[in-house]
This record gives structure tokens, sequence and C-alpha cells, in this order.
């Protein structure tokens, strides 16, 4: 029988409190932009923010929960190799500062989208900002509904209340305060991630019997694969994790998000001059790594904990079916008799969905009356406090949006995997695009248009083949041979089926090959 955890009453009232503070914090700031009317105060702070919360909010750009859920699920399948995102980010990261932020400091721009209008035309501005939006309210419900559902699945935490409650927490201090509340929130919630990761190494490193004991099983399992690099150096991006096929995708990532996407670089424009924003994201790229890295190492020590007896092998015991759900049960299973531990984890979970929502509502709302409501009401723009009016109620009213897709994902579980489908097509061409715009002095509106047309069906392509086609996942072995209901000593899943939040689902028996690997990576 699957074992049961229940919340305690300080349980909730820990996590009551931490969204308080949140929404004291946010609402401390709730007059930001009505004092001088001005819609800069309401978008980028006023453009006079110190330093730390900036640096705060730009290392929690790309850390979420899926990243402390996700991330040590990945290293406990497939070993450390992850890490090597980390280190590709943070390269991307510095080539954003000296490449890409300057031009938008140098002609004073709110949104990364005014930058494709000067340079390829109004409907390139128009095309890729909707694409943005789009993007952005699929992300925020996946990011929403993934550690909802995780915890839901090892506690009694209610599902739909748990949504409710939190995206509307969320969209209130982001609504009223703007990206000033935005940023300062950041700082208490990543300190409370941080906090949380603390708290769940030194658990797993004692309840794994120290830790020479968690190397000394990791390597056995070949968990401290550190650089698998593949005969030759060669570069094989049909493979999940090699060390170059992680550079790449961190270093992707981390120019996108802090160059071409909207909620990364208005945190930075949040900052008088570019080379303040050089200074935040040279201290940023650092505390991105280390969160990122000690969420693999999490990984790592979790397997150790579970070495001879996998949670998933032992189903029924446990009553886990996703990997997603490590994370969370370790958390309850350990914590559920120390009062309020467990309520304090959970909360810095759910910090990291709750950073990169508030961001995003932020973003959309300035992206929408920036690129779309000014350029077409241009009476409007010159009324900076209908204007200011309008934001809120957009910001508001994604906020409103998120909560509806979210439940409904509830209800249709393989929206998860097409939202993520969704939000990842783009971002390949739409980089390019501004890479072109900047580098070279080619590509016009219609052929850059084309471009990107033909870019999004070919990553769309790869996308739905990887989604709907199906295949084997081939993670490192696992054992059973301590459970009390023990399958077998050791199983090797390489034809073994896998459903998680993070990954499609897969089908036994289907082997890419040829052309089919590149949509299907082992």
């Amino acid at each position: 029988m699957a074992a049961e955890y229940y919340l305690g009453v300080l349980d909730y009232v820990i996590i009551v409190l931490t969204l308080l503070i949140s929404t004291g914090i946010g609402m401390k700031f709730k007059s930001s932009g009505q004092k001088t009317g001005k819609m800069q105060e309401y978008f980028l702070a006023g453009k006079n923010m110190s330093l730390l919360p900036v640096v705060m909010s730009a290392t929690a750009t790309l850390v979420s929960s899926l990243t402390m859920i996700g991330i040590p699920a990945e290293s406990y399948k497939y070993g450390i190799q992850p890490w090597t995102l980390a280190i590709g980010m943070s390269i991307g990261m510095v080539l954003s500062a000296y490449i890409f932020l300057p031009v938008y400091f140098q002609c004073g721009m709110c949104t990364v989208y005014e930058y494709l209008e000067v340079r390829f035309g109004r409907l390139t501005r128009y095309f890729i900002s909707t694409m943005y939006i789009l993007q952005m309210i699929l992300w925020m419900s996946a990011v929403l509904y993934s550690p909802v559902l995780a915890m839901s699945a090892v506690t009694d935490l209610p599902i739909e209340p748990t949504i409710v409650v939190f995206g509307a927490i969320c969209s209130i201090y982001c609504t009223f305060g703007g990206l000033k509340a935005v940023l300062w929130t950041d700082v208490f919630q990543i300190s409370l991630m941080f906090v949380t990761l603390l708290i769940l190494f030194t658990a797993g490193i004692i309840d794994a019997g120290g830790l020479s004991n968690v190397i000394d099983r990791a390597k056995e399992g070949g968990r401290l694969n550190f650089f698998n690099f593949l005969p030759s150096f060669q570069i094989d991006f049909t493979t999940r994790y090699t060390f170059w096929n992680g550079l790449f995708q961190g270093f992707c990532n981390g120019v996108a998000v802090y160059s071409v996407g909207q909620t990364g670089a208005q945190r930075l424009l949040s900052l008088r001059s570019a080379e303040r924003a050089k200074i935040a994201l040279f201290f940023s790229a650092p505390l991105l790594t280390f969160l990122y890295i000690s969420s693999c190492l999490h990984g790592i020590i979790l397997y150790a904990v579970y070495f001879l007896c996998d949670p998933i092998l032992n189903s029924n015991e446990t009553g886990l079916t996703k990997y997603d759900q490590i994370v969370p049960y370790f958390l309850v299973s350990k914590f559920h008799s120390i009062p309020g531990l467990t309520g304090l984890s959970v909360a810095g979970i759910f910090s990291g969905s709750l950073t990169t929502i508030s961001s995003i509502l932020n973003s959309l709302a300035t992206v929408t009356v920036v690129d779309f409501i000014h350029p077409i009401f241009q009476s409007l723009q010159r009324n900076e406090k209908k204007s200011l009016l309008l934001a809120k109620g957009l910001s508001l009213t994604y906020g409103v949006i998120c909560i509806c897709i979210t439940l409904s994902l509830t209800k249709i579980n393989s929206l998860v995997h097409i939202a993520f489908l969704f939000t990842n097509t783009f971002g390949g061409p739409i980089l390019a695009i501004f890479t072109i715009g900047m580098l070279t002095r080619k590509g016009f509106g219609k052929s850059v248009l084309f471009g990107l047309l033909s870019g999004f069906s070919i990553t769309l392509w790869i996308g739905c083949c990887n989604l709907f086609g199906g295949y084997v996942e081939s993670p490192l072995p696992f054992s059973s041979s301590k459970c009390t209901t023990s399958l077998n000593s050791t199983y090797d899943y390489s034809t073994f089926e896998i459903s998680n939040i993070t990954s499609p689902s897969t089908t036994p028996g289907f082997h890419p090959s040829g052309s089919e690997q590149i949509s299907h990576p082992t």
C-alpha cells in the first residue's frame, strides 16, 4: 500500500506566511508609478534600481520550481551530466552583456522587440511579440502546474485551490507593485530557495550515511559522469546528455533569455546603464551556476539515499509513478515528523514558480502596451496615467488567464507537454533573427519573416515528433534489491517506459534511427 503523508497545521501556517510576506513586499510598492504617473516607473522601476535585487532577480530568471524538481530527477536518472547546462548559461549571459544589452540601452528601449521594428519593420515586431505572449502564457501555466502536481501526488495538498491561491497572490502583488515589487519579492523568494536546497542537501547526506557514502554509491552507479565526451570529442545532438550538448544548450538558453526574451532583459533594463547591467550579469552568473549544480548534486544525493531501493520500482510502497515526484517524496517522507519543516520546503519549491510567473506577468503587460497598444493608439501613449491603469489591468488579466489555463491542465494532462513543446519551439529562430540584426547588415523584413517561419516549421516538426512519436529513454540502471517488495536486484531501464512532467511520455519498442534521431534524442 502506498504511503500517505499530510501537511500539518504549522506547515500550512508557514506556507501562508511566506505568501503574505511576498504580498506585503508587493503592496509596499503599490503606489509605484502612481505618484509620478510615469510608465517607466511601473515597467522599468524608474531605471534606478540597485544592483542587489537585479542580481538576485536575474538569477531567478533561469531558475524555477521545475529546476528544483526536474534537474534532480534528471541527475538521478542520467548522472551529473546536466551540470554543463549551467556553464553554458553563464557563457551566454556574458555574451548578452557585451553584444545585445548595450544596444537596448543606447536606443533607450523599453522592450527588446522595439529593436525589431527599427531593423526589420513593424510586421516582424508584431509577429515575434505575439509569439512571445503566447509562449509565456503557456509557460506560466506549466511552471505553476508542475510543482502543484508533483506535491499533490505525495501529500494531501489540494490541486485546484493551491493553483488559485498561488496564482492570485502572484497576480496581485505584481499588478499593484510593478517591476520594483517583482524584483524585491524575487530577493525574498530566491533566498527561500537557497534555504530549501540547504535543508534538502543536509538531510540527504545524513540519510545516505555521509558524504563519502554518497560519493561511493554515485561512483558505483555511474552517476559521476562529469565529462561525458563521445569518442574523438564528437558532437552528437541525438544523445540526451554529453558535455558538448549540455554546453551548447545552456549557451543558447543563456543568450536567448537575457538578450531576446523580454522577461530577462526587462530586469536588466531597470538599471541606469549598460555597464551596471554587465556587473549584474557577472554577479548573477556564478549564483545561477551554483543553483544549477546544487540541483544536480541533489539528484546524486537522492540516488545514494535510494541506492538499493528505487522508489519508482517500489511504487507499491511509495505510490510514485514519475521521477519528478522524487524530490517532493523525499521531502515529505523525511520531514513529516518535524513540524513546519515540510511547509518551509514546500514554500521554497513554490517560490521558484512565483519568481517566474511574476516576472512574466510584468513583461507581458509591458509588451502588450508598448509593442501593440501604443503604436496603434498613439493618443494613449501621451496619456501615461491611462496607460498605467491599462497596464495594471492587463497584468491582472494575464494572471487570471494563467490560472484558468493551469486549471484546465488538471483535466487534460497532455496539454502540459504541448505547453512545453510550444514554449521550446520558438527560441532558436527568434534568437537567430536578433543575431542577424545586430551582427550583420544583411536581412530585411520579408526575407527575415520567411526565414523565421521556416525555422519555426523545422523546430515544430522536431518537437512534434518528440512529443507524439514516442521513444525509449535510456537512463542508468537502478536497484530494488533491498525493497520490502523487491522486483529484482538491478533493473536496466533501457527498455523501460517513462512518463514525467519534464519529458514527454515514451513508447516501448520505438528506436529512432537516421533522420528520426534528430527529433528523438536518447
